[in-house]
């Protein structure tokens, strides 16, 4: 039987280190692009999804707020509002995060101010009066935004379901369970929890390159 040992020269740890860290970023910068664009790609499909499963996507479509916003399109138009948020999605390489960079997401309509700038946003009554249902949606919260007017459930209206009727002393707003603020509304309760999906998918990205 041979005995042997091996002793490793004084510095070799961090040498080892730093060579190791020296190839990671050689590798993450070589395929950046492709890295990015893929984490883009798989972000703006999971924040669809998650937008689609929103119960006011749904009432939009097929459902109360279809009756009462009186849209007749309504599937089309928040549709076409989700898949413009997607797609502002920006995933960017940032060389100062760290020794070895970082990744910078975001969204490029944090105001909301695209999404009510949209054609879609908003429609206009055969009597002319234009309605802004986005920003009712997800602005306005239990505001009231109609006086002297209810919504009245069963009548056969624009989009089915119900009309408004004329009642002094009533006022209509959008229905408290689907109400909304600039900081809570059906996109932030929907998105609210990604981060560990995020996360996911931002080192599934990374590990498929180093």
């Amino acid at each position: 039987m041979v005995n042997f040992s091996i002793e490793l020269d004084a510095g070799f740890e961090s040498y080892f280190k730093k060579e190791i860290e020296k190839e990671v970023s050689l590798r993450l910068k070589s395929s950046i692009n492709a890295i990015t664009e893929s984490i883009e790609i798989a972000l703006q499909t999971l924040v669809k999804g998650r937008l689609h499963e929103a119960p006011e996507v749904d009432s939009l479509a097929s459902g109360e707020l279809r009756y009462q916003f009186g849209l007749v399109d309504g599937a089309s138009r928040i549709s076409n509002i989700i898949d413009m948020w997607a797609e502002s999605i920006e995933v960017r390489y940032v060389s100062g995060f760290g020794k070895l960079g970082g990744i910078s997401i975001s969204m490029g309509d944090n105001d909301y101010s695209k999404a009510l700038s949209m054609p879609e946003a908003e429609f206009t009554t055969e009597d002319g009066t234009s309605l802004e249902w986005l920003r009712w949606l997800l602005l306005e919260g239990d505001t009231r935004i109609v006086n002297n007017y209810r919504f009245q459930s069963g009548r056969r209206g624009r989009a089915g379901g119900g009309i408004m009727v004329s009642r002094q002393n009533s006022s209509w707003g959008v229905p408290s369970q689907f109400a909304g603020t600039d900081s809570n509304n059906f996109a932030t309760r929907a998105l609210e929890s990604m981060q560990d999906e995020i996360d996911v998918i931002v080192r599934r990205e990374i590990t498929k390159v180093v």
